[in-house]
């Protein structure tokens, strides 16, 4: 057995060697995945304080770095097609001289957002609201009076992570039951909020800014 590893003993520390980096390399393919994780941006949409049209919308930053919010979106899926609105300023039309009398959060929903900590941008019923005034359809309650008839809300946010020079984006669709019921339920479309972060997508996001400019 002795003779046998003399003999060998160089083929053994070859197999030994390429065993410790096969090791090394486990290891560092670990922590590289650990490190995209942790620098991968993820933002939530969410309802708060219920589940119906009344609740409200929450984004939450559950990301590493802060993120800055910079264009919000809210689109309703319609009989004739989809409504579009930009909802990230809370106040249109005031005057300039009035801007610096009122709190930022009270004008914009725009701003930066710090780890863990979350924002309501209005409740979803308002949200309905603002697309209808906005694209003169008149409600009674909450229904489209006329041959309209409502079928998804979908929330869409444009953001900046960290140093990054683009912008991520981030959407969620909810499912509209009977908006003349007054608890009248918001069925998401998925349990995540879908993530637009890779090249492709980021461009798409470029595309939502650029036409709300």
């Amino acid at each position: 057995m002795i003779e046998w590893l003399e003999e060998n003993q160089q083929i053994l520390s070859l197999a030994i060697s390429a065993c410790t980096l096969l090791v090394w390399l486990f290891y560092a393919q670990l922590l590289l995945l650990n490190f995209k994780r942790q620098r991968k941006p993820s933002l939530i949409i969410n309802r708060g304080a219920g589940k119906g049209l009344g609740s409200l919308c929450l984004i939450s930053n559950m990301s590493a770095e802060p993120v800055f919010i910079n264009q919000l979106m809210v689109l309703i899926d319609t009989s004739k097609g989809t409504l579009e609105v930009d909802i990230t300023d809370i106040r249109h039309g005031i005057e300039d001289d009035a801007t610096p009398d009122l709190a930022i959060h009270q004008i914009t929903h725009q701003g930066p957002l710090r780890t863990g900590d979350f924002v309501h941008i209005g409740t979803f019923q308002g949200m309905v609201r603002q697309v209808c005034e906005t694209h003169g359809i008149a409600l009674k309650g909450l229904c489209p009076v006329g041959d309209w008839h409502f079928h998804a809300l979908e929330i869409r946010a444009a953001a900046f992570y960290g140093s990054e020079r683009h912008p991520l984006g981030i959407t969620r669709r909810f499912r509209l039951g009977d908006l003349s019921d007054p608890e009248c339920a918001l069925i998401p479309e998925s349990p995540l909020t879908r993530q637009l972060i890779s090249r492709r997508d980021r461009r798409k996001v470029r595309d939502w800014i650029n036409a709300n400019l």
